[in-house]
């Protein structure tokens, strides 16, 4: 595999078909939602330097993708990066294809003095594995809950 940084304009619809796939096996469940992200937004924030796409290729083919925002902490000042998404096709979550990708991510943050990543791991995978393999800790428990556009106007209609 052949791992680099890539612009997003660049690979996005290859990074499309890997989101598809990622939202199927790890969000959709939660609320039904269809996944509908905004590629403006993304190009904007790698225009803007805090958008960064990671790559894993083989032969070519996009197996692989993390996005991360790299930018000072709001509350330290430290370079912090935070996980928007990391995927690796199933069929290469074999051998150390995932040790090698998180790596190679690693080093790259680290050129860029990051001092904190922030990843999360969803329970439809084992990639808290992994992590911690690598020497992650976990540091909170994350919870959602989806309040839908209906409880959102009811709200609004009730004056709260």
């Amino acid at each position: 595999m052949i791992f680099a940084i890539e612009s997003i304009a660049d690979c996005w619809d290859e990074v499309m078909v890997n989101a598809e796939a990622h939202w199927h096996e790890t969000e959709q469940f939660q609320n039904g939602e269809d996944l509908n992200p905004d590629k403006s937004r993304y190009v904007q924030y790698e225009e803007a330097g805090i958008y960064i796409q990671f790559t894993a290729r083989d032969e070519g083919r996009l197996v692989g993708n993390c996005g991360m925002y790299v930018m000072p902490s709001m509350h330290t000042q430290q370079i912090i990066a935070t996980e928007d998404t990391w995927f690796l096709l199933p069929e290469y979550r074999k051998g150390r294809n995932a040790i090698k990708f998180y790596n190679f991510v690693e080093d790259k943050r680290k050129e860029m003095d990051v001092v904190d990543i922030n990843m999360t791991a969803k329970p439809a995978n084992n990639a808290s594995r992994v992590m911690e393999y690598l020497g992650y800790t976990m540091t909170a428990y994350q919870y959602s809950k989806h309040i839908g556009t209906d409880y959102v106007r009811s709200l609004a209609a009730s004056g709260s």
